[in-house]
């Protein structure tokens, strides 16, 4: 299971040493491609779905970045979206039905 994506191999590295020594199975996949330039994209692996809880913390212990979830607006900004949607929907179908 692929736990974390970075371009830095250092960290990488020292995600994985800090996984064994909590005694998570894991391993590393991808690099830097030898066929011309390209981002590096290293994969950090766990063998155990059952370890991700404490593979994730101690991912965010040394420093992973936490991306915050995709949230939907709220209040008068869903109802503004929700209104011109609708106005432009039915714009556009009397336009076709003219």
């Amino acid at each position: 299971m692929v736990i974390y994506e970075t371009d830095d191999s250092a960290f990488a590295a020292s995600a994985v040493e800090a996984l064994k020594e909590a005694d998570i199975d894991s391993y590393t996949t991808g690099g830097r491609l030898s066929l011309g330039p390209s981002d590096p994209t290293i994969c950090i692996h766990i063998r155990n779905d059952a370890d991700y809880p404490r593979a994730n913390e101690i991912l965010i212990r040394n420093g992973a970045v936490v991306e915050p979830p995709l949230r939907l607006p709220t209040g008068w900004v869903a109802w503004a979206g929700v209104v011109l949607g609708s106005f432009l929907f039915c714009w556009l179908v009397a336009w076709l039905v003219a």
